[in-house]
């Protein structure tokens, strides 16, 4: 019995795949445009302000068609003394300008080529969400 169950429950699940993965990669290279394009021009791109969250932009290597960076928030500790902290993910990211694509990679994956699409679509897809709350978070403040 337990096999029936299993088999339909294979049949009737939706796996990710690729396609997937690359309208993940669509949208995440979107919203960070939306970011990117919030910000004035008197504005250092390197820290980037939507209202209270401070983000810290550390670009790795720009060319024509691809920028690779670094994206983190900036904390600030108010009780102790006005004192900032960075955590830094381990995730780099690959923005295609000609593709319209960002890519986020954890620096295992960098180093080696990790043909797992299962921890690629998980560490996009929780970019995903991040972007996508801290430009809902903005908006509401606006």
């Amino acid at each position: 019995m337990n096999i029936n169950i299993r088999q339909y429950n294979r049949e009737n699940f939706k796996l990710m795949n690729f396609n997937h993965l690359m309208q993940i990669y669509e949208t995440n290279f979107h919203l960070i445009q939306n970011i990117f394009d919030s910000l004035t021009d008197n504005e250092i791109l390197s820290t980037i302000t939507l209202n209270n969250h401070v983000i810290q932009y550390e670009p790795v290597s720009v060319s024509k068609y691809t920028i690779i960076f670094k994206f983190y928030h900036r904390y600030n500790v108010p009780i102790i003394c006005n004192r900032e902290y960075f955590i830094k993910p381990h995730i780099i990211y690959t923005l295609y300008k000609d593709a319209k694509l960002l890519e986020a990679k954890s620096l295992r994956q960098n180093q080696e080529f990790d043909i797992n699409i299962g921890s690629k679509i998980r560490i996009n897809l929780n970019i995903y969400f991040w972007l996508k709350s801290l430009i809902n978070k903005s908006i509401k403040y606006q």
